[in-house]
């Protein structure tokens, strides 16, 4: 598929491609291995399910499986424009890519937490192993075999970004990564999967509609139908390099669990223990890790040689990495010289992102397709999002700036608090820093409402401080809620492509959200740093070049942080 043109950049300057200035930095073919985000404005506010949906006169109701749906509006005196920080800043987002809607196909818009027209659909056919003249050995001779954990505590957004730490670690070591999911039996679920099971992970569609009883673990399953992580996502090929999972002659799930396991009390701080096996293509090298151990892994061994640009063997290990994310030559250059730490994670979001790594299965696409569509968010015009996240994180990792909040507003001891939380209205003040009055003549009465997607742990209290808000005009739409799993990924799709994201990121969700709301800034040039015989008489650098390199590295789509604001942007999966 050819590449999308992009709408990213946003005025005053064209989108256009910036050339170094620096001198070329050539490196090594990428196949030698190297070590291995008053009174309120009219808008609607939808809040959602793990969370829920609100919009104004605020009559609630009860769809049959208990979760509760419904739009509101209230009032505010701005627009809730944000303000950028870069010349070449983001463009505003709608939930559906108009770009796209041209001529891709509308199923995809539900697939893929960014725009899929800025996706690098080339990136496949682009890699080392995949050239014609390629000077790699067998690309299926080194393996990452990653386990994903049937069962994860903190949900979807815990299983994603320990996918995603696992493909940082692979493509860092120079492996294709292959997922090897429990199957049915190994599985501590019925229908084989977490994150539930669709209607196409039936053998009959006709018995699972005329199914009366609550138990479906009697109608029988389609026994090729994908199970844990496979059945949420595409694990893509580029990753994969479509490597088969190695068989070592009679191995099957239980006894790559039992390697893994053995290796579980590793020296993560030592390479990672691989074993080799004979298969048909000759012998392959296979490291075996779950979640756990990746995490492991990346704190003790990785995290420090990710980040290391100290010389010339360093930037060069960094330069294949990028390569190996999908980078073009260039970004991979970019990316090998920079050495704060904030911009090198973000810069590996921005890749990971436009990788389209992240892709969901079709039936989940159209399950949450569905689920929005019937929801009435506006798919065609900007929308701003909130995440709330209360539940378990208010007991740990929330709960030193719960304490902070209340201190700031002037609350000295905790047992005075008159919340154990901080309130919504903090979430929604953020949202009015910084803004623009734009009515340009326009009265209030007939300015368009923003509209406001609320996603939260804690509905039911959530719903009562916007019952208190000023309203606005409008009513109240209920949608019977769907599967849990649907709910979930159509939240995190929606918070993602939001025009301005007002959350934290002390949560999975939150973290994971930040990842997909960076982009590449093609408007960065590398800094020069020759020595120019200009410089050493005094004489003034070219102003233009200098306003180039002012430019960030990666653009962050707008995102307020609603506590811990002053902590450091996380790697990306962590």
């Amino acid at each position: 598929m050819p590449s999308m043109p992009s709408t990213r950049f946003a005025r005053p300057h064209p989108r256009r491609r910036m050339q170094s200035v620096a001198a070329a930095y050539t490196f090594p073919h990428p196949c030698l291995t190297v070590g291995q985000m008053k009174e309120w404005l009219r808008l609607p506010v939808f809040v959602s399910v793990v969370s829920l949906y609100a919009v104004v006169h605020f009559v609630f109701l009860t769809s049959d499986d208990g979760y509760d749906k419904s739009i509101s509006h209230v009032k505010s005196p701005n627009s809730l424009i944000s303000t950028t920080t870069s010349r070449s800043s983001p463009q505003w987002r709608s939930f559906e890519d108009p770009v796209w809607l041209d001529w891709g196909s509308e199923l995809t818009q539900f697939q893929t937490l960014v725009p899929p027209s800025e996706i690098d659909y080339t990136i496949e056919r682009r890699l080392p192993w995949n050239q014609p003249n390629n000077q790699c050995s067998n690309k299926c001779d080194d393996l990452f075999l990653f386990l994903p954990d049937s069962f994860a505590r903190n949900g979807h957004g815990s299983q994603l970004n320990s996918y995603l730490l696992a493909v940082m670690l692979a493509t860092f070591m120079g492996k294709a990564m292959i997922i090897l999911d429990a199957p049915l039996k190994y599985s501590k679920y019925p229908n084989g999967s977490q994150f539930g099971c669709p209607i196409d992970a039936f053998k009959n569609a006709d018995d699972f509609l005329k199914f009366n009883g609550k138990d479906h673990s009697d109608l029988e399953m389609r026994p090729e139908f994908p199970t844990g992580l496979s059945r949420l996502i595409v694990h893509p090929k580029w990753v994969s390099r479509d490597c088969p999972i190695p068989k070592c002659k009679t191995f099957d799930f239980d006894s790559w669990d039992t390697i893994r396991k053995k290796h579980k009390n590793a020296d993560y701080q030592s390479s990672p223990r691989d074993i080799t096996c004979k298969e048909v293509d000759g012998p392959v090298k296979v490291v075996v890790m779950g979640g756990e151990e990746v995490r492991q892994f990346f704190s003790q061994r990785f995290k420090k040689m990710m980040l290391d640009r100290s010389n010339g063997q360093a930037r060069e290990r960094a330069y294949h990495w990028a390569v190996r994310l999908g980078a073009t030559s260039y970004q991979a250059e970019v990316f090998s010289f920079l050495s704060k730490e904030s911009d090198i994670w973000d810069y590996l979001s921005a890749l990971l992102g436009r990788s389209g790594l992240v892709t969901f299965q079709p039936w989940i696409a159209r399950d949450v397709k569905e689920f929005i569509k019937v929801s009435k968010l506006p798919l065609d015009s900007p929308h701003d999002a909130i995440h709330v996240r209360r539940g378990d994180k208010l007991d740990s990792e929330s709960r030193e700036e719960v304490v902070n909040y209340w201190h700031r507003q002037g609350y000295e001891r905790q047992v005075d608090f008159p919340l154990n939380y901080v309130p919504f209205t903090h979430y929604l003040r953020l949202l009015e820093m910084d803004c623009q009055n734009v009515w340009s003549g326009t009265s209030k009465e007939n300015e368009a409402a923003r509209t406001i997607y609320v996603a939260t742990d804690d509905p039911i209290t959530v719903k009562k401080e916007i019952s208190k808000l000023p309203r606005g005009h409008g009513g109240t739409t209920i949608v019977g809620g769907y599967k849990r799993n649907i709910h979930s990924i159509a939240d995190m799709m929606v918070l993602t492509k939001s025009n301005t994201f007002v959350g934290e990121f002390t949560s999975n969700w939150g973290r994971i959200i930040r990842i997909f709301r960076t982009q590449l800034n093609d408007m960065y040039v590398i800094p020069d740093k020759s020595f120019t015989w200009a410089e050493l008489f005094g004489m003034k650098i070219n102003s233009k070049e200098t306003e180039r390199n002012t430019e960030p590295p990666v653009l962050v789509h707008d995102i307020r942080l609603a506590f811990a604001e002053d902590k450091a942007v996380p790697p990306p999966g962590w």
